[in-house]
Formats: C-alpha cells, structure tokens, sequence
C-alpha cells in the first residue's frame, strides 16, 4: 500500500502566485497517467489564462471562491462545486480579494509544463 503525505510534497509557487502540492502524480506516486494536486489561489490573485492542448482537467472548490473563465464565459465558483475543462478551452481563475480559493485539481493525462500554454 502506497500513501502520500500531502504535508511532505514540496509547494511549487507559480509566478501568478498560485501554490500548487501533487496529492499523487507520476513523480511522486504510482500513479502513471493521471495526477491530483491541492491548489491554492492566495485571495484577489488570478491565475494567467491559459490551455493545454491534451490535457484534460476538472477543478473542485474546497473552500473560498473566485470567477472562472472558460471559453469565453464566465461563472462564479464556490465549495463544492466543478467544473470540466476540455482540451483546447481557455481558462483562468480569479479568487475572491476576501479569501484564499482552495481546489483539488485532477488531469488526465497527468499535468506537464510541456501541455500549458500562455497567451
């Protein structure tokens, strides 16, 4: 039986200053072609719109909330609530200046910086 430590994977901080943990991937699991992370968007920051070519994801709100952009629209986002993003979709996340936006993010296949692509 294998079990990751969240509290043990190294934080990535993005230069739009999201944090990002692998809950298990590829390079730290025995997962091989999906990976999980717990995300953190710090209050009023956004995520720099973006794509993937291949990569399929799906955000799940844990706890705060923000404005998503998906293929050009837009929906407010809150706990427990998802959304799919398809291959190929522009999309980008701001958080609430009041609070942290905090999500599970899943891909399929598993996240590479090789697949995000910026404006």
């Amino acid at each position: 039986m294998e079990i990751v430590r969240l509290a043990d994977q190294p934080a990535y901080v993005a230069p739009d200053r999201a944090i990002a943990r692998q809950i298990a991937a590829p390079g730290n699991s025995r997962l091989r072609s999906h990976s999980i992370a717990h995300i953190t968007i710090p209050a009023g920051a956004s995520v720099t719109p973006h794509v993937h070519r291949v990569t399929e994801e799906v955000y799940h709100v844990v706890s705060g909330g923000g404005l998503m952009h998906l293929a050009g629209e837009e929906a407010e986002l809150g706990p427990g609530e998802t959304v799919v993003i398809h291959p190929g979709e522009r999309h980008a996340i701001t958080a609430h200046a009041e609070s942290d936006l905090v999500m599970i993010v899943t891909c399929v296949p598993a996240w590479s910086a090789e697949d995000q692509f910026f404006d």
